[in-house]
């Protein structure tokens, strides 16, 4: 019996588009033991995947992560004997971790592996990850994102609903005007308009989200709106937010972790492109639309800081989202 491990340590929507290849490489591996290595601040979104064995987790905020951490999580993988692994982050220290694994069968980029693929052109990250797999005999095509909630998550997200006045029948709309990195933020002016016209077009519940430090934004989109809308941030974990996500029937978001859950959880996107790469990291599928403009600085390292002008944020106006939104709700009623 194979001992596979998996290794992303990177962020939340990081995480959650590595899903389709736990799916593959179990239903290539039904009787292998499957884990899965990521941060330790990322791995709830992976609870309750029955594709896994196990989560490992690696605290990247621990204040001894390079010595003591590294140390921890190296003796944990030499337990468990894994014959194969798989580094998806492909840096220097997963490619170290998975040398000292003890695995004979070693699959990334760098020269520590055994097996070595390098990235191939611009493609969405899903495709980037089955190269890996192609390189080991895994067939993988499905790039299909999921996440798996028990019974008791989903029951919390109604209770919540039921208890801010939604009604169940009534027409639902996530905005989530944060992101990771403040250059991939949407003005908030700009999401309570969107936020205004749900309101008095389509008579929807308009719901805006947000993470443990993104309450003032969340506030402030809702107080600048003229019509009511419900904030909800500030006290939601990250599986209950997924939870909370699917109850919704369509969601407004930037390019950020909540936009991959969304995909996740099977709720329509509308999904606003700046700094980031949308051929790599847009939602895939007829149900979801990505907005973007094609300036000659987009895809940049938004991670640094320094652009002072955020045109391809500021260049998506108004009229273009609501248009995309009106076709989404338009799909929807048909659906019905």
């Amino acid at each position: 019996m194979k001992n596979i491990l998996l290794i992303r340590l990177s962020s939340l929507g990081d995480v959650v588009l590595t899903t389709p290849v736990i799916r593959a490489v179990r239903t290539h591996f039904p009787d292998a033991y499957i884990a899965m290595l990521v941060a330790k601040q990322s791995a709830d979104v992976l609870r309750e995947n029955p594709h896994l064995n196990e989560i490992i987790t690696y605290d990247r905020l621990a204040k001894d992560k390079d010595t003591g951490e590294m140390l921890r999580i190296i003796r944990h993988l030499r337990e468990r004997k894994f014959t194969m692994v798989i580094d998806l982050q492909r840096k220097f220290r997963t490619e170290l971790l998975m040398y000292l694994s003890g695995a004979t069968e070693r699959v990334g980029k760098g020269r520590l592996c055994t097996i070595r693929v390098q990235e191939q052109g611009n493609k969405h990250a899903t495709a980037h990850y089955f190269d890996l797999l192609h390189a080991v005999g895994i067939p993988a095509a499905d790039q299909r994102l999921e996440l798996f909630f028990d019974e008791s998550e989903r029951t919390d997200a109604v209770r919540r609903f039921d208890t801010a006045g939604i009604r169940e029948t009534a027409l639902k709309v996530g905005l989530f005007p944060g992101a990771g990195w403040k250059l991939r933020e949407w003005m908030p002016e700009r999401f309570a308009a969107i936020g205004d016209r749900l309101v008095t077009q389509f008579n929807a519940n308009v719901l805006v989200f947000g993470g443990p430090k993104e309450t003032e934004l969340v506030q402030t989109v809702v107080d600048l709106m003229d019509a009511p809308a419900i904030p909800f941030a500030g006290n939601l974990q990250i599986r209950q937010l997924a939870a909370c996500i699917q109850q919704c029937d369509l969601f407004l978001t930037n390019d950020t972790g909540p936009m991959h859950i969304a995909a996740a959880v099977g709720t329509p996107t509308v999904s606003l492109f700046g700094p980031g790469n949308h051929i790599r990291f847009q939602p895939l599928g007829a149900m979801h639309q990505t907005i973007r403009h094609d300036v000659p600085c987009s895809p940049c390292k938004q991670f640094t800081d320094k652009c002072k002008d955020n045109i391809c944020m500021k260049g998506i106006v108004v009229d273009e989202v609501w248009q995309s939104i009106s076709r989404a709700l338009e799909k929807l009623s048909e659906a019905i």
